[in-house]
């Protein structure tokens, strides 16, 4: 009768439990990072889509054919020759705040207005004391197709004149033009703008522009930023490019953001990387948006 197990049992048993952890192990580790990777890939889905649905809010207010794709180091082109793809869109905004309080509605009563004051007659518009609004006619460009050199003497783009956008005086119902360059035409519809606002990732700005360090947060070539609160009417560039204003972190590792004009839209495209700890490609995502 046997009261024990002899050595090469012994061994073999502990052979085979080796065996069995190292497969469990193995296959536990796989789990974890098939759960890891999907895991990180829906993050990075919904930050791109995030991202892309912000800025298509913000460039639905935009001021038609005020929108340029700029590569840095002087590369402009306005948005009705954007054809290829540029890594930093810019545009300027519409004032749709003071829209929808009522504070103006965006029309000129062409009868009543005074064209050798430039004095227009704007019914429904209240005081506003700001000294930074700038007037863009909508004019024969509302449609944002017409070449109307954006990125060299209409808004002041880096550098540029700003010969269609005006300085003005707002009053009860009257809006005064007080810009030394004077409007050739005054249309019924215009547009109210303060500020510009650009996107672009960290690899084509400075990232030791103070509106960058003073956000505290990580930033790298890979993170995509907005500018704004800069004015290019009044000769100001956004502070990434040695500028002024303002900036916010949209989304972090993001390996490429380029828009260009595609059938008289805006597509923007987004690509989106991760590493995956025990993946070697890590986690790729890429998307578009059309803005109308």
């Amino acid at each position: 009768m046997r009261r024990g197990f002899t050595l090469v049992e012994l061994i073999f048993v502990l052979v085979v439990l080796a065996i069995l952890s190292a497969g469990t192990f193995k296959a536990i580790e796989a789990i974890y990072i098939r759960a890891t990777q999907a895991k990180t890939l829906t993050n990075l889905s919904l930050q791109s889509q995030i991202v892309l649905d912000q800025l298509s809010i913000l460039l639905y207010n935009r001021i038609p054919n005020s929108v340029i794709g700029y590569t840095p180091g002087g590369v402009c082109e306005p948005i009705n020759d954007l054809s290829t793809p540029r890594p930093v869109l810019e545009w300027l905004g519409t004032m749709e705040d003071e829209l929808l309080r009522g504070d103006y509605d965006g029309f000129v009563d062409m009868n009543a207005s005074d064209k050798a004051t430039f004095t227009l007659a704007t019914p429904n518009s209240t005081a506003l004391t700001s000294t930074d609004i700038n007037l863009i006619f909508a004019g024969a460009f509302d449609g944002g197709s017409e070449d109307i050199q954006a990125c060299s003497g209409a808004f002041g783009w880096h550098g540029a004149n700003s010969d269609l956008s005006y300085d003005v005086s707002m009053g009860v119902n009257s809006i005064v033009v007080t810009d030394t360059v004077k409007p050739s035409f005054i249309y019924e519809k215009y547009y109210l703008s303060k500020t510009a606002y650009a996107v672009a990732r960290g690899a084509d700005v400075n990232l030791a522009s103070t509106c960058i360090t003073d956000l505290n947060a990580s930033a790298d070539a890979n993170t995509l930023f907005l500018f704004y609160d800069y004015q290019p009417f009044k000769g100001e560039n956004y502070c990434g490019d040695g500028g002024v204003g303002k900036a916010t972190v949209l989304a972090q590792d993001v390996s490429a953001f380029s828009a260009q004009e595609v059938n008289d839209i805006v597509r923007l495209s987004i690509d989106m990387d991760k590493d995956v700890r025990g993946r070697t490609c890590g986690v790729h995502v890429s998307k578009q948006k059309a803005v109308f």
